[in-house]
């Protein structure tokens, strides 16, 4: 059951869409950050805290190890379910169910720690296989929050990347645009990134992301995953460890490197120039954007790590398997999975 605290950060999260000001940056004009406003770091801190919405309570910080992150899930999933505990009192079954329903879900986020060393994964799929690379350092670490999956992203055993895809019912049946709009209200009006895409008869513009400026050392930028997933995504991030990675990928990953707009003007020092809306009136009275609904519907995401793609923090990974498996994730005795503590 959602608290009215949880409820009122989900609201704050998306008011706000006839707020003055709401117009998007036209072209880049930030140096090192892809143009657009930079965030208030007050929202950005928000966006890192352990306690949701509450950086009073605590916040992920960049660096952290793998371990240091899975106490702090931990500890917060602890205090949650402690409230209803508390409250089944005189119930001592209840509270005994309570606290099964609990360790389940730590189990679980302990095991969905993913290492990706050139096995086969579930993950390679899945709403955040664009975010990955094998044999590059990486490792994840999933958890299902209120308003939102999280996935923490690690690069030679320190955090540098939250990924956190909203649960439908934050989402409602708003088009990406008008969830931008809306992300505008709190973060600042980002620069609007388009994709070209070839058709026949032509190349199709279309938009990409929503990108602000870097602020603080923060990257932040929205993206859309409705047409598989159903879902947006803000994409929080240590810019400098961005570009990092992006390089490394260059030398274990050769060809396989998708560019960014934001990693391109982190590691370059470049600015782009080019005006994101030159063409838009063709855009918006030519192009159809795609609404979660009109798609077949999904649930919220959940995509569990599968077992045997798991490594302990400290142990070498096993052989690679021709197919990924399926076993439950909370099964916490299984060979190989989960952080070691």
């Amino acid at each position: 059951m959602r608290t009215p605290r949880v409820i009122l950060f989900a609201l704050a999260l998306v008011v706000g869409v006839n707020a003055p000001g709401m117009a998007f940056a036209k072209k880049a004009s930030s140096k090192g950050g892809g143009g657009g406003a930079a965030p208030p770091a007050a929202e950005l801190a928000k966006l890192k805290a352990i306690r949701l919405g509450d950086p009073k309570a605590g916040v992920f910080t960049w660096g952290m190890n793998a371990d240091d992150v899975f106490a702090k899930v931990k500890g917060s999933i602890e205090a949650r379910y402690q409230e209803r505990i508390d409250g089944a009192k005189a119930d001592p079954g209840k509270q005994q169910r309570i606290r099964d329903e609990r360790e389940k879900e730590i189990k679980g986020v302990k095991a969905s720690f993913t290492k990706f060393e050139g096995q086969k994964t579930g993950w390679d799929v899945s709403i955040i296989g664009a975010e990955i690379a094998q044999n590059n350092g990486e490792a994840v670490l999933q958890v299902k929050e209120d308003v939102w999956t999280r996935y923490f992203f690690f690069f030679e055993d320190q955090l540098y990347k939250m990924f956190l895809a909203f649960n439908k019912d934050v989402i409602g049946d708003k088009s990406f645009r008008d969830f931008g709009k809306e992300m505008a209200a709190k973060y600042g009006n980002p620069r609007e990134v388009y994709r070209d895409e070839k058709q026949k008869g032509g190349v199709k513009r279309t938009l990409d992301h929503f990108e602000w400026a870097v602020s603080g050392g923060d990257s932040l930028k929205l993206v859309d995953r409705s047409e598989f997933y159903g879902v947006y995504c803000l994409v929080l991030a240590n810019a400098s460890a961005l570009g990092r990675v992006a390089e490394k990928r260059k030398v274990t990953n050769p060809g396989g490197v998708v560019k960014d707009s934001l990693v391109e003007a982190v590691t370059s020092g470049k600015e782009s120039g080019a005006d994101s809306n030159e063409d838009i009136i063709d855009r918006v009275t030519g192009h159809e954007v795609k609404k979660p609904g009109s798609e077949p519907r999904h649930g919220n995401i959940v995509v569990p790590s599968p077992a045997g793609s798991s490594q302990p923090m400290n142990e070498k990974a096993d052989k690679p398997s021709d197919k990924p498996k399926n076993e439950k994730a909370d099964k916490g005795d299984k060979k190989g999975g989960g952080l070691e503590l």
